[in-house]
């Protein structure tokens, strides 16, 4: 408009003005776009603006977006037709009105209207519209008239109004509704209903609170579900409260205990696992430890031998022991996790109880106990150690550039239009806790990498550089890091153990100025660099794992992977020794911690996805759970899984070998009872769940050879 008022003509005047006119940062990647023609090609550049900034557009997704748009609750036929006519534009329907027509039908609030166009098959969409707006129209008089009689009459029950339902009790009089979808004052006094949009956490449907849900209850549902051979055994046979002592080792001189309290008015808690392809029923009881199943179950289950056990346990307050059958190790699995367990069979048919333990293990149950901790440094100074993003003081890392490598300047990645948002939100985030920083408009850029947008389950984003071109030209420190097991030997003696975690770890280390340029990276916001040390870098791991020894280096009970800090005891007291001095060295030098990430006092230690208590039965599931080998491949890759727990299956290359046979160049594939055998051992060191001590040189090793 401007250009035509004044009467510009000239292509070369008419691109520098459009190029004026749009901004510094446009020129900016204006700049980047390759083949955007040369100083008097002004369509050349109106064509490249107009293909960079205009969103791509998929017909496909468009129609799927047409075909789930849905008419709201406080939304008018006009309103919902208006909106269906916007979605239409996208869709390049050959017979829009008929395709408007149909979602209407299909997917309006107003079953008289869906019922009146199903009877008339020579409806057009002018007629739908019609009918629709009279149908609101009526409605809403009638709404006012009978608003009106109940305002004017008293000692009657409340009568019902469309799209509302009043709870008045009856003899009273009501000056208001209820409406059916909020449960609040009926009509609303903005107009809009407070649930409209919103998820009801019972049903899991739309537009209405779960107060005044008219669905079925989820328990009810459960029960219909579960009218089976596991409920209908067990329905009406409760579950004794019982007090449990175990006598296995004949040297327990405690007691366990395991309550299940009935309650004739409310539904015991109860779940379904899975045992050998086989769905149980069990009631969880947070206050038993052990695992019970009755007979009848035991033998729906298959072939397992049971084992020999001397626990009693009693009715509560009853003199009376519980006879038990035996006990038998297997895999549990619930919808989320599985573990390896025990459980005790019972002669009685009383029904299953799922101790707290293992309901805790799977996932199903979280314990939130009340701990008072007696270490004063986090009960004097808690926020100074997880006060925001960290930068470690007096000291800058720098990044080492090969110069013979020739710089790569790429192209920026088409971002989806509806993430422009959030990215605009995460790089305004990371400007403002000093992260990146905006690239200067007069300063040259020979490196520039692109971004690559990862979605997060919270419906937010997570913002990585691709700077695999970038890596070919920084010189890679190498420092060493150890392994888990290297630390594993240094816990010989650990009875407490507490875990840190760096706040977005590799952030709290500043970048050099000179090393800052080849980490520039473009979006559609322009360019910016890093000014601490970015994740993607190919040495950032061996670098920070340096400059964090170098603070918590000569601490005695502390190691580190990466960001990762472990500090252990032997003793409370100088567990809590090694924890003050590392949480003094992080405070002095400017680090901070995610205490969301941290565990302190811990008896047991789970680090690096290597629990050192027991096997991780997540691991061991796959190969627990794996069908019989039927080719040469799947042997290996048996073979393959199982070698992650060799360290816990004692001989296990004597196990494996017959299996080791088949894979042999030129063996023929021949599975014998041989095979069959070393299979089964193998799943069964792996149920056992044996356990491993640290080794201790102060105690006698013994060593075992084969000649």
């Amino acid at each position: 408009m401007y250009i035509t008022a004044n009467g510009i003509t000239d292509k070369a005047k008419k691109r520098t003005l459009l190029l004026y006119q749009a901004g510094a940062r446009v020129r900016e990647i204006f700049r980047q776009i390759p083949d955007n023609g040369d100083d008097k090609d002004y369509d050349k550049a109106v064509e490249k603006l107009i293909e960079y900034f205009e969103p791509q557009k998929h017909r496909l997704y468009e129609v799927y977006k047409f075909r789930e748009a849905r008419q709201d609750v406080s939304e008018t036929l006009d309103q919902y037709y208006t909106r269906l006519r916007s979605l239409s534009t996208r869709c390049e329907f050959a017979d829009p009105d008929f395709e408007i027509m149909v979602q209407i039908v299909l997917c309006g609030r107003s079953s008289r209207l869906r019922k009146q166009a199903l009877r008339d098959p020579k409806l057009t969409l002018k007629d739908l519209l019609v009918l629709g707006r009279q149908c609101e129209r009526s409605r809403q008089q009638a709404a006012e008239i009978e608003e009106n009689t109940r305002n004017n009459q008293t000692g009657m029950n409340d009568g019902a109004v469309v799209d509302a339902v009043c709870n008045t009790p009856a003899g009273k009089t009501s000056q208001k509704g209820v409406c059916r979808n909020c449960g609040a004052e009926w009509p609303h006094n903005t107009g809009i209903c407070p649930a409209k949009g919103k998820e009801c956490r019972k049903c899991s449907k739309l537009n209405h609170f779960a107060r005044v849900c008219r669905s079925a209850p989820a328990v009810a549902r459960g029960q219909r579900q579960d009218r089976g051979r596991w409920q209908g055994r067990h329905e009406n046979k409760p579950i004794r409260p019982l007090n449990v002592s175990d006598n296995d080792n004949e040297s327990s001189d405690s007691d366990n205990y395991c309550y299940s309290v009935n309650n004739t008015k409310a539904q015991n808690p109860y779940t379904k696992l899975k045992i050998n392809n086989r769905n149980v029923k069990f009631t969880v009881d947070t206050g038993s430890s052990i695992n019970i199943i009755d007979q009848q179950t035991f033998e729906q289950l298959g072939h397992y031998t049971l084992s020999k056990t001397n626990i009693k346990a009693y009715a509560f307050n009853s003199n009376v022991s519980v006879k038990m059958n035996g006990k038998f190790t297997t895999i549990v699995e619930s919808r989320r996790k599985i573990t390896v367990t025990t459980i005790y069979v019972t002669k009685a048919n009383g029904g299953c109880l799922l101790s707290g333990s293992t309901a805790e293990e799977l996932g199903l149950i979280s314990l939130h106990l009340n701990a008072i901790m007696e270490y004063n440094v986090l009960s004097r100074s808690i926020q100074m150690f997880f006060c925001g993003l960290g930068k470690l003081r007096h000291q800058t890392v720098e990044l080492l550039v090969d110069k013979d490598v020739k710089p790569v300047t790429q192209r920026q990645r088409r971002i989806p239009f509806h993430l422009r948002a959030k990215v605009d939100a995460e790089l305004s985030r990371l400007r403002d806790e000093d992260i990146i920083e905006r690239v200067p408009d007069t300063e040259a850029t020979e490196w520039i990498s692109p971004i690559v947008i990862v979605p997060k389950k919270d419906d937010n984003i997570r913002l990585c550089i691709d700077m695999r071109a970038a890596n070919t030209a920084i010189k890679r420190i190498r420092h060493p890091i150890p392994t888990v097991h290297d630390i594993s030997h240094e816990l010989n003696g650990a009875k407490f153990f507490t875990k840190l975690d760096l706040t977005q770890a590799y952030h709290q280390l500043e970048l050099a100025p000179e090393s800052r340029q080849i980490t520039t990276f473009i979006t559609h916001a322009g360019l910016f660099r890093f000014k601490r040390l970015n994740y993607g870098t190919n040495s950032a791991a061996e670098m920070f794992q340096h400059a964090l020894q170098q603070v918590l280096h000569d601490i005695p009970g502390f190691r580190n992977i990466a960001d990762h800090i472990l500090v252990f005891g032997s003793s409370y007291e100088a567990h809590n020794k090694a924890l003050d001095e590392c949480l003094h060295r992080i405070d002095t030098h400017g680090l901070t911690l995610n205490f969301d990430k941290c565990q302190f006092l811990q008896p047991k230690l789970e680090f690096f996805l290597l629990n050192f208590s027991l096997t991780d039965p997540k691991k061991v599931s796959a190969l627990a759970t794996a069908a019989m080998p039927t080719t040469v491949s799947e042997v290996r890759s048996l073979l393959g899984m199982a070698n992650y727990s060799s360290q816990f299956i004692p001989n296990f290359a004597t196990i494996t070998e017959p299996l080791r046979q088949l894979t042999h160049k030129g063996t023929p594939f021949i599975w014998t009872q041989e095979q069959d055998h070393a299979y089964n051992t193998l799943r069964k060191a792996l149920i056992n769940s044996p356990v491993m001590s640290y080794f201790d040189v102060n105690k006698a090793t013994e060593v075992t050879a084969r000649t």
